[in-house]
């Protein structure tokens, strides 16, 4: 397993939207200086947009997430994630194999292996992306080695883990964002401590937005202000892609009550006024600005107010999401 995560941290969001782009570049390139010397830190700032744009974009294009299925509703069977180090690609290919069992060693579960790919990017930049595969290959990884997986996965996004590499050969490895994952992830971007019944949020209604759970996490406080002056109350949010990428649309984005708040799930009245308060704001987008946000999408009450609303019957209604696959 990784280490838990030092001083350095592992910036890994760049999101398309003006308003977070310079915090997502800040953070990332504040961890490369700390890698470089002093010298090459004001290089490496004024060309840090172009660089991590393309880092990013080339991930999401080679992302099994971002690929259309060969059947409506097929969803990725890969495992990937991909991660940035600060090394020359000639320099690294000799040590391939050695860099394929150290990640395999660190986040790899019994009866798996790792394969590595990896391609020169902008300077003496490469871009390290893996496979976690079934070994034998013809066999199948557990259900348990799979939760396993998912959770060491979200938490080298999180930067919960370090991703903890021979320096010497790799150096530090940088901005890991996961490509696809089978039956999706969700990421619980304030775990409770607490995992006892009275501690469970309590989930209200869903909406799905055209952006990735990368972008969303850098619009994270932001989104929850918008929302919590709306409903008037503390929630929290939760971030699920389909396809287990952090880094391809679309996100579905469940609100819940804070646990705090858990009374307010028994009070009828309440409910129901939360439940009118959200259907009636959904022309407006529910209060978050379009042109950070975009429109959202799929308007999903939880059983319970929608219940309190039966008028109410969103276009495109998808089942309401419960977050199954979230890293505590």
């Amino acid at each position: 397993m990784g280490k838990k995560a030092g001083d350095a941290e592992q910036a890994g969001r760049l999101p398309e939207t003006s308003t977070s782009n310079g915090a997502a570049v800040r953070r990332c390139t504040a961890q490369v200086g700390a890698a470089l010397s002093a010298k090459c830190v004001v290089a490496l700032i004024l060309g840090a947009v172009v660089f991590l744009s393309a880092f990013f974009m080339l991930l999401q294009f080679r992302s099994p997430g971002n690929s259309v299925p060969d059947a409506p509703g097929t969803l990725i069977d890969e495992i990937q994630a991909g991660f940035i180090l600060l090394k020359p690609l000639a320099q690294l290919a000799p040590h391939a194999a050695e860099l394929q069992q150290e990640i395999n060693r660190q986040i790899g579960v019994p009866n798996t292996t790792v394969s590595v790919s990896m391609q020169a990017l902008f300077l003496s930049f490469t871009v390290v992306e893996f496979d976690v595969l079934p070994d034998p290959i013809n066999t199948s990884i557990s259900a348990r080695s799979m939760h396993a997986l998912r959770k060491n996965l979200i938490q080298l996004t999180l930067q919960q883990l370090n991703l903890s590499l021979t320096p010497s050969v790799f150096g530090y490895p940088l901005c890991v964002q996961m490509l696809g994952f089978p039956g999706g992830i969700t990421i619980e971007l304030e775990p409770l401590q607490d995992d006892s019944i009275l501690q469970v949020a309590q989930p209200i209604f869903n909406v799905t937005l055209d952006m990735s759970i990368r972008q969303l996490r850098g619009l994270i406080e932001e989104m929850k202000e918008d929302l919590g002056h709306l409903l008037d109350e503390d929630i929290y949010i939760d971030l699920t892609n389909k396809n287990g990428s952090t880094i391809a649309p679309p996100v579905i984005v469940q609100v819940s009550l804070s646990p705090d708040d858990r009374g307010v799930y028994e009070e009828m009245g309440r409910l129901k006024q939360l439940a009118e308060i959200i259907t009636e704001s959904s022309s407006m987008n529910l209060g978050l600005d379009p042109s950070v946000f975009g429109r959202i999408k799929d308007l999903k009450l939880a059983p319970r107010l929608q219940a309190l609303v039966p008028s109410f019957a969103p276009t495109n209604a998808i089942p309401f999401h419960a977050s199954i696959f979230t890293a505590k």
